[in-house]
């Protein structure tokens, strides 16, 4: 089946090609195909990407770059999965021209410059797990750390329109409940929501699965306060360590 992928020009325009399956599968890491395909090859899908088109025809601009649309797929392989974060949207704004989300829930890789929602997320663990100060810990733009630990950076809405948080919430409901339902509900794996609008989707999250929810990083940083873990990643640890026999280093060591 013949699909249209959205892609972005280096103006930040919207472009429509099309493009079918077997093109398309290489932004997931192979083990999501036989469970992603179904989805692409939907109606549901179908949805999403007449109104990404119809957006593109009204010049809207959206972020991120449409190869980094579903990266959070690529980097985290569903055989290494460990836990879930979800979060609502990327960031919606620009720097230098260029989206500054990179694919990956509170990823910045993108332009190199760190955001106050991931300062305070790593300062929120540092206080949890090393009472404030550790000199070694690498507070990096790039999460992908993270993902390749098996933490699937997940937006609960994989694009937005530039300058419009939370625009495209709504449209990218169907891709999560089916991530939810048809996906992750085989895995067991925890999940963490930040923030009371993300956890909304708890409500896809299987029975008896552990499922977290915690206040947004930058809901910290527009209160000017600092972040408040609420002991959740030891909780996790704890957790994975039972599942999986493996512990997540949350915070990344600067090189020596």
């Amino acid at each position: 089946m013949v699909k249209e992928l959205v892609h972005m020009d280096t103006f930040g325009n919207i472009k429509i090609k099309i493009m079918n399956w077997t093109k398309f599968q290489n932004q997931f890491h192979p083990s999501w195909h036989r469970f992603m395909q179904p989805f692409i090859e939907s109606e549901a899908c179908d949805n999403i990407y007449k109104f990404l088109k119809s957006e593109s025809q009204r010049g809207k601009k959206i972020a991120p770059l449409s190869p980094n649309v579903y990266r959070c797929f690529l980097e985290t392989p569903l055989t290494d999965l460990n836990m879930v974060i979800v979060g609502m949207c990327p960031y919606h704004t620009l720097r230098n021209g260029n989206p500054i989300a990179d694919g990956l829930l509170m990823g910045c890789s993108a332009t190199d410059l760190l955001q106050p929602s991931l300062q305070q997320f790593y300062g929120g663990i540092e206080r949890e797990l090393y009472q404030g100060l550790n000199l070694t810990i690498l507070k990096n733009p790039d999460v992908t750390y993270l993902a390749k630990q098996g933490v699937l950076m997940y937006n609960a809405a994989l694009t937005t329109e530039i300058n419009k948080a939370g625009s495209h919430i709504d449209i990218w409901e169907p891709f999560t409940k089916y991530l939810f339902e048809e996906v992750l509900s085989y895995t067991g794996v925890p999940v963490l929501f930040l923030g009371k609008d993300a956890s909304k989707y708890e409500r896809y999250v299987p029975p008896f699965s552990w499922s977290f929810t915690v206040r947004h990083p930058a809901s910290a940083s527009y209160k000017q306060t600092d972040w408040d873990t609420e002991g959740v990643f030891t909780k996790l640890n704890k957790i994975i360590k039972e599942n999986n026999n493996t512990e997540i280093n949350w915070l990344e060591k600067v090189p020596f």
